[in-house]
């Protein structure tokens, strides 16, 4: 870090990914120089990456202006799960289409490039956008009806708040209420609190 040079204000890849990104009309973001690189070599070229630190502000701003669509496909482990909550909760903040790519449970962008590059694709068609992603999540664990309702609210009304468009609010709210069985009007009254 110089003054010359700040991690904060680099992405890795930009400068390569800039004309695909535009054309596609989404970025894919990744955490490392070589998750980026392979993610290149196997045909994804609107693939950026930050710079050894967290992903900031000013990043998604950068990306934003390209286009307001992101898949965050980040190792799957427990820290890249974590990184993927607060980029998101950045990008959805500056009112950007968020969605997370699924990579199976300890891989990384690079590893599983490696390993099938058609699989790495995959992956990225089958995206989920944040809300139905930790919806799914919640429900693949076979809570009880309490807790369900519990883990929805802290884990997934917080990112229906941060929505801009009220339509979209209300599509995601029936997505809830119709995958948990919990009222409308209930998930309604708890996102006024979220």
């Amino acid at each position: 870090e110089t003054e010359l040079f700040k991690k904060s204000d680099t992405l890795y890849g930009l400068q390569k990914a800039k004309l695909p990104i535009r054309k596609l009309d989404y970025s894919i973001l990744v955490e490392g120089q070589m998750d980026l690189l392979m993610s290149h070599q196997a045909g994804c070229s609107n693939t950026v990456a930050s710079s050894g630190t967290a992903l900031t502000t000013l990043h998604l701003e950068r990306l934003k202006r390209l286009s307001n669509r992101i898949i965050i496909a980040f190792d799957a482990d427990s820290a890249g799960f974590a990184a993927a909550d607060r980029s998101a909760t950045l990008a959805l903040g500056l009112g950007m289409e968020v969605k997370l790519a699924a990579l199976p449970r300890g891989e990384d962008p690079a590893e599983l490039i490696r390993k099938d590059p058609a699989s790495w694709k995959k992956h990225l068609k089958n995206a989920k956008h944040i809300i139905d992603f930790h919806l799914d999540l919640i429900l693949s664990a076979g809570l009880d009806e309490r807790k369900l309702g519990k883990a929805i609210q802290s884990k997934v009304l917080p990112y229906v708040a941060m929505l801009e468009s009220s339509i979209e609010k209300s599509h995601f709210i029936s997505k809830i209420a119709e995958k948990s069985g919990i009222r409308e009007e209930a998930i309604w009254e708890d996102l006024k609190v979220a």
